[in-house]
């Protein structure tokens, strides 16, 4: 897509996200023509197409509309389509608690997905969701297997596909960050938006720490997945941003963002998502920036190769321990296993806060006492949460990662009493004003 204006931009998007939008549907159609009960297409697609039917393309709005709001209400639920310039000032305003799509930039560089399949050869083992798979028997976790087999199913379904064959997806998990330069460049180098990188013990005193280094991989990753693809709707865990670049192919994001906790927890007991649900349409070169908390579920179109990062924000650290609270109470919130870097890491963090450090901007001070009995309340409780495993993972092996998680949280929340000063420091105001509470665009 190519714009010359403003308006032509948000048009365009329209237009080409309606097409998709319905070529969503109809692919997934198709592929429950032929799906055999209780296979993961038959069972998470009917589902999935339920909800795009139930959903239109939202008109975006503008940078320029966005920037000049007043703070009267809520904004989470909006999508804002702009540029790479225009996404610079929106991020230089604040972390934005809407979605953000950005077009794509000349100064983009893209990987394909032979590329990529070649990078993965080198690898022993590859967790792959194989759509064909029958749920009542295998569930719905991964199965880990050779790469090379893995690689060669993938390819083997694509020359199908082009010959018309009827095929299940593929979807590859656990893919850490290959690419260069990963972060978007209108997110590079916001110190702030960086905390999760920076926060390491840097002083050589290793006793305490913990062996896994999950969180910081998952800092950058790569979404790899085959056409008719779904996941059903959940929370990125630990309350993170999540960008989004595609490097090839095309993806349906389908969003129900700003529903808060309460909504969160109003959609698991009901088990029915709220109406309203934005399908945003990433394009071949474009970001989608997802704001922490938000329930999602990808829809791949075409065979799709995505690029991501994950950040906290320094000011948000209060509704990172509320959420990262909520997950541990209701663990299917997420997709994704509890860190076991998490205690380590806000341990780390909620000390500089403590200690009055001006490295970031933090949250009121009259949140930081809440935040240190959540840490210290979550790392009792996380000991007993269940790494969620693999298929083919050796039960011997779970039980022992267990044990590990177990050893780490212990030797953390120790570190974690002896190191809190009981001098909080100095005090630091904030000083910040971010979009959580602009309102919606006002009438003039």
């Amino acid at each position: 897509m190519s714009s010359n204006s403003t308006a032509d931009l948000v048009g365009e998007y329209v237009r080409v996200a309606q097409k998709y939008h319905e070529k969503a549907i109809s692919v997934l159609r198709k592929q429950l023509e032929y799906s055999e009960t209780n296979t993961r297409t038959r069972e998470d697609v009917t589902q999935i197409v339920e909800m795009l039917e139930n959903c239109t393309i939202q008109k975006p709005l503008t940078a320029r509309e966005v920037l000049r709001l007043r703070p009267s209400g809520s904004l989470s639920k909006k999508l804002v389509v702009c540029s790479e310039d225009d996404a610079r000032k929106i991020f230089d305003k604040g972390p934005p608690c809407f979605p953000v799509l950005v077009v794509e930039s000349s100064t983009q560089q893209h990987i394909s997905i032979d590329w990529f399949l070649g990078i993965l050869e080198t690898r022993a083992n590859l967790d792959v969701h194989d759509f064909g798979k029958n749920i009542k028997n295998k569930g719905r976790v991964a199965e880990r297997i050779p790469s090379s087999s893995a690689i060669d199913m993938f390819k083997s379904r694509q020359k199908m596909q082009r010959n018309g064959s009827r095929i299940y997806p593929l979807n590859f998990l656990n893919l850490n960050g290959i690419k260069d330069n990963a972060v978007p460049g209108f997110l590079a180098n916001r110190k702030d938006f960086k905390i999760l990188e920076l926060s390491r013990e840097e002083n050589g005193k290793r006793e305490y720490r913990t062996e896994s280094t999950d969180l910081d991989e998952s800092t950058s990753f790569h979404l790899l997945a085959s056409q008719g693809a779904v996941h059903l709707p959940h929370v990125d865990h630990h309350y993170v941003y999540t960008t989004i670049f595609n490097e090839e192919g095309h993806k349906l994001w389908l969003m129900w963002p700003g529903l808060g906790i309460d909504g969160l927890q109003t959609w698991r007991e009901t088990g029915q998502v709220p109406d309203g649900g934005i399908p945003v349409y990433i394009a071949p070169g474009y970001t989608l920036i997802q704001p922490p908390g938000t329930l999602h579920a990808p829809i791949t179109v075409s065979d799709c190769l995505m690029t991501g990062t994950m950040h906290w924000h320094s000011s948000q650290l209060h509704n990172i321990l509320r959420y990262t609270k909520a997950e541990i109470e209701d663990p299917e919130i997420t997709n994704e296993s509890f860190s076991r870097q998490f205690i380590e890491k806000m341990t780390i963090i909620l000390a500089l806060w403590r200690r009055g450090s001006k490295a970031y901007k933090w949250p009121p001070d009259e949140h930081l006492n809440e935040c240190l009995e959540i840490l210290e309340s979550s790392g009792s409780r996380t000991a007993a949460i269940v790494i969620k495993p693999l298929q083919n993972a050796k039960r011997a092996d779970v039980q022992a990662k267990n044990a590990r998680v177990m050893k780490d949280v212990t030797m953390v929340i120790t570190h974690a009493k002896d190191n809190m000063a009981d001098d909080c420091g100095e005090t630091v105001d904030p000083g910040f004003e971010g979009f959580t509470s602009i309102g919606d665009l006002d009438s003039d």
